[in-house]
């Protein structure tokens, strides 16, 4: 998630993947983390989980650990962009082989939005309002629900985000407004 010369910004970001990995909520950490797929109970519609305490612990401010914090404008402006859109966070990691992934994240933490993009399509690495910016335009284009099936869900997804069908590995996590969250695994 960082950009630094080549091999330590790899080293950095794998080690602040695993740290926002860590930081997140107690109680999503009992008994799912690291079991992709065994969270859902039904893959038609889509896994449905009530997180309505979700994020409370602050932890993951990835955007300040370089430096590098969003201006009080910036963080306004995509908080009103973030009201308008039918997801409260949105977690995308496409894999496509060995060091070839799109992956994106952004969320909500205590009223602040921080987002990532790690593109190692294209060897790219934003944050904050530039990834933003990259971002929401392609998050207004997916319609996912809750009803949504997994097929549906993850072609919604690879065409907002331009990205191939031959992936070794989807994996898309949605958090609704109301808490509820939606998930979605594919292995090929």
């Amino acid at each position: 998630m960082r950009k630094s010369v080549s091999i330590a910004g790899g080293v950095l970001a794998t080690v602040l993947l695993l740290g926002a990995c860590g930081n997140s909520n107690k109680e999503e950490d009992t008994g799912t983390a690291g079991t992709t797929g065994t969270e859902n109970t039904t893959t038609e519609p889509g896994t449905v989980t009530d997180d309505s305490a979700s994020n409370t612990s602050g932890t993951n401010d990835a955007s300040t650990t370089n430096g590098s914090a969003d201006s009080d404008s910036d963080q306004k402006y995509m908080k009103e962009k973030m009201d308008k859109l039918a997801y409260d966070e949105v977690e995308l990691e496409v894999d496509y082989g060995k060091d070839k992934e799109y992956e994106i994240e952004i969320e909500q933490d205590n009223g602040k939005v921080e987002a990532t993009v790690e593109d190692e399509l294209s060897n790219t690495d934003l944050k904050g309002r530039e990834a933003f910016d990259e971002i929401y335009p392609k998050l207004e284009k997916m319609d996912i629900t809750e009803t949504t099936t997994k097929e549906q869900a993850i072609q919604q997804a690879l065409d907002a985000f331009d990205l191939k069908d031959d992936y070794t590995k989807f994996d898309i996590e949605i958090t609704m407004p109301d808490g509820q969250k939606v998930e979605f695994s594919d292995k090929k």
